[in-house]
């Protein structure tokens, strides 16, 4: 299984994805990670963290879909981490290429919201998605759900938000996404992980609630 993490230019993407790996680890899964952030934040954050529970392997790539997917492990899950989408659609293409299940980041902002619906420049992350479909065996494009991110305790705007992305829009007439429960807040133990252990409760709880929301929407398999 493959599941690309992706995000427009917001912040928190590769926290996401380095925390659901250690999620992945903990509920059983056999787990491997790829970079293809040029970045390489989660490459090094497995270098310097000491217990990141799985190998990370460089994959920032426009051929992802040809030279790195045909080498994985396809018996564990394989996380990428795929950088912002509008700085590097041709990594993010060839990642949706091939990728099972999508999971975008987005912060509960105006900005961020933008930059996922209408950017000021690149394409919007939906008809990058979209057109994958024209690439992959079966011709349609992969599973997608929105993770908010960085959400504030008894905010107004985590709700707004889902609902503008679920409603397509002020007006309907754009397009709708599936939007996760699950909320991950706004701590400074999780805006800090990258490159530290995974050792506090409150990077944990956050992910542990993901895992079990995306095994009950079937999204994950069950580890037996």
């Amino acid at each position: 299984m493959l599941i690309a993490s992706l995000k427009p230019r917001t912040m928190g993407g590769t926290t996401n994805t380095g925390l659901l790996a250690y999620a992945l680890a903990r509920a059983g899964h056999a787990v491997a990670c790829y970079d293809a952030d040029e970045s390489l934040q989660l490459s090094a954050w497995a270098r310097d963290a000491g217990d990141f529970p799985c190998e990370v392997h460089e994959a920032d790539t426009p051929a992802f879909a040809e030279t790195v997917y045909p080498t994985m492990d396809h018996g564990r899950i394989n996380v990428v981490d795929a950088g912002h989408a509008e700085n590097h659609p041709d990594v993010v293409d060839s990642v949706l290429e091939v990728a099972d299940l999508a999971i975008v980041t987005l912060s509960p902002t105006q900005p961020d919201y933008e930059r996922l619906t209408r950017p000021e420049r690149g394409t919007p992350l939906a008809k990058v998605i979209k057109r994958s479909a024209a690439l992959r065996d079966s011709g349609q494009p992969p599973t997608t759900v929105v993770l908010l991110n960085r959400c504030q305790a008894e905010a107004a705007s985590p709700k707004k938000y889902a609902d503008l992305l679920t409603g397509g829009g002020k007006d309907g007439t754009e397009p709708a996404w599936t939007v996760l429960s699950t909320r991950i807040p706004r701590r400074e133990a999780i805006a800090s992980a990258v490159g530290f252990p995974c050792d506090k409760p409150e990077r944990k709880a956050p992910y542990d609630a993901l895992i079990t929301e995306l095994t009950q929407r079937g999204h994950l398999p069950t580890v037996r």
